[in-house]
């Protein structure tokens, strides 16, 4: 599983400890949660799969009602939330239909895997990923009770089998998840149900890597990503902590030439964010 991985994944814990890092470091704990994982998403899967299928086989407009509701609700959200756009620095018409491309496919994972990386702020965020728990139960009650009620054709499948069977995922996804919240790193919690949108996670991210006290270059140097992102992304607070900090290094930067600091990186950078004595040095990428 992608979300076992990446979260065990060392790199990903030391660059977002914020986000990764819930799986306990017992083995038997560890594969306790994987086995947890594995049912709650099978449960949550086929129940929305059982869902789409029972409103499908009644009426076609009544599964895009149901998706689409959630769809809409959810751009709603991010957009309550403006975290509409993705945090890639593209501009005008590319950066819309990247936003409408990449949340609709997130939150369709979200309904039908579960996947827990779309918790990521960046993604659906958390949040957002825990409604969809209630809404796709929800959804498999009510998508039930239409087909028990159905005239428009002959009801195939019987109704009591598909209750008892919406109990036992119920039954099944209640049990794993709570054993999977038991054995995760508590303070990571707060992951799966968190509001904050891009802006507020990467000003945190930032905030913890340049306070690296154990590894200060490194932890300079995953910080500077934050100014790849898109100006919207950061414009809200980069004056309380780019702005000072590339004011302050950039002519030990230009000393030293750490392998971040590139052309590349330096396009990316708003003008006011560099010292004026350097800035005639840097308009061969671009610059005034």
């Amino acid at each position: 599983m992608l979300s076992y991985d990446w979260d065990s994944s060392p790199a990903n814990r030391s660059k977002q400890p914020m986000f990764y890092g819930y799986l306990p470091d017992k083995a038997s704990d560890r594969a306790v949660c994987f086995l947890s994982m594995t049912a709650f998403t099978f449960a949550h899967s086929l129940m929305q799969t059982c869902s789409c299928s029972l409103l499908a086989a009644m009426n076609m407009n009544w599964l895009l009602y149901y998706l689409g509701l959630d769809m809409l609700l959810y751009f709603m959200y991010k957009i309550a939330k403006n975290d509409f756009f993705y945090f890639i620095n593209k501009k005008g018409l590319v950066r819309f239909f990247i936003a409408i491309l990449h949340r609709t496919v997130t939150k369709t994972l979200a309904n039908f895997t579960l996947f827990l990386q779309i918790r990521h702020p960046h993604e659906v965020g958390g949040l957002a990923f825990l409604f969809s728990i209630p809404y796709t139960i929800a959804g498999s009650f009510i998508s039930i009770y239409l087909y028990s009620t159905y005239d428009g054709g002959e009801v195939e499948l019987d109704v009591g089998t598909l209750q008892i069977l919406l109990g036992s995922l119920c039954t099944l996804w209640f049990i794993s998840g709570v054993t999977f919240l038991a054995f995760i790193d508590k303070t990571l919690i707060h992951t799966f149900y968190n509001a904050d949108n891009t802006s507020e996670f990467k000003r945190k991210f930032v905030l913890h890597h340049l306070n690296n006290t154990s590894n200060p270059d490194d932890g300079k140097k995953i910080a500077s990503l934050a100014l790849k992102d898109h100006p919207d992304v950061y414009s809200g607070w980069a004056d309380e902590l780019l702005k000072p900090w590339t004011l302050k290094n950039w002519g030990r930067w230009d000393e030293e030439q750490p392998s971040w600091f590139n052309e590349t990186w330096v396009e990316g950078v708003p003008n006011e964010y560099v010292p004026f004595k350097w800035r005639e040095k840097y308009m061969k990428t671009g610059r005034v």
